[in-house]
């Protein structure tokens, strides 16, 4: 990524939607089509870049600050990109109303866009214990109910009927 096409970035980032697409409409008239599908690569290994550099931050400062052996963990839950993505596909299966604040079936929460949580959770959609919520622990920190948005999630794609099949 050249550096001016940072400095586009970071002011782009700054404004709200209809002004990101608005710059980014500009940036594809001056630039072409070749320059911002280059520019969009780039950007989403930055953010890959970024995911990671935080994952590695949060170990040391759990080993360095916080006294943690690195034997104890195996780094943190933390957000990506393709964590995020998986958070969108989950979070439309049902309305989190309900759900605790940080439900990985609430859309843009840290569970979310984590792709350990968002992968367990459509996992857990095909066993019969269930998908647990975090929210609510016991006194060993074990989770004691099932997740509000996955049963909500489960309950929806159970309501829905079958696919019809291509040409019926």
């Amino acid at each position: 990524m050249t550096p001016s096409d940072a400095a586009d970035i970071a002011n782009i980032a700054l404004l709200d939607l209809p002004m990101r697409q608005e710059c980014l409409s500009y940036y594809l008239e001056k630039n072409g089509p070749r320059c911002l599908v280059e520019l969009f690569a780039q950007f989403i290994g930055m953010a890959n870049s970024v995911a990671e550099n935080c994952a590695e931050m949060s170990d040391q400062v759990l080993i360095e600050e916080c006294g943690v052996h690195p034997d104890k963990f195996t780094s943190v839950n933390l957000p990506t990109i393709i964590g995020a993505c998986q958070g969108v596909m989950i979070a439309n299966k049902c309305d989190p109303v309900g759900a605790c604040y940080g439900c990985a079936y609430r859309l843009g929460s840290i569970a979310n866009q984590s792709p350990i949580a968002t992968s367990d959770a459509e996992f857990m959609a095909h066993e019969q214990k269930g998908f647990l919520c975090h929210a609510h622990l016991d006194d060993q920190g074990e989770p004691t109910k099932i997740c509000v948005g996955h049963a909500k999630a489960t309950k929806t794609v159970a309501e829905r009927p079958p696919r019809q099949r291509r040409g019926s």
